[in-house]
């Protein structure tokens, strides 16, 4: 069902979130499929997806996976004159995993023949918060933080930027 996903979760400040950009398999068109919980000190501000962007810039094909990866990904939450970002910069890739490298022998082979090219990544950096109340900035927090992007299928319906 999924082809691929970018997914974190952390602390910036009194803030705590959990995003994720889910993209559904070629036989659902594709269709993004997001996630966004923005708490402040417990309480939850933000987690409507219905008002949630999902932007990816600075992307790149990796060298060891061979797939696509943001430099650079934020999710934008509007309501009214209320929007919240979390962007993401990558710093480092701390983990490269293909899939194919658990199967060996003649379910390697048979795995390679059915296209199958998984791969999960994990990547550190900054992620910034930032709170606007009718585009005037009420809060910019960044902290370092972990976030993965995995990849179940191809990702040939996708362009790197460079």
């Amino acid at each position: 069902m999924l082809n691929n996903w970018y997914w974190g979760r952390g602390v910036a400040g009194d803030y705590t979130f959990i995003t994720a950009e889910m993209i559904a398999e070629k036989q659902y068109g594709y269709t993004p499929l997001p996630v966004f919980m923005l708490a402040k000190n417990g309480k939850v501000v933000a987690d409507d997806v219905s008002k949630v962007n999902f932007e990816k810039h600075d992307i790149h094909t990796d060298e060891i996976t061979g797939k696509p990866v943001a430099n650079i990904h934020s999710f934008t939450y509007r309501n009214g004159t209320t929007e919240y970002t979390l962007s993401y910069h990558r710093r480092e890739t701390i983990l490269r995993t293909m899939f194919l490298d658990s199967v060996h022998g003649f379910k390697k082979v048979l795995a390679k023949l059915a296209g199958l090219d998984g791969s999960y990544s994990r990547f550190t950096g900054p992620v910034t918060l930032t709170h606007k109340e009718n585009d005037e900035v009420i809060d910019e927090i960044s902290e370092s933080a972990i976030w993965e992007l995995m990849y179940f299928g191809k990702h040939k319906h996708e362009k790197s930027e460079r």
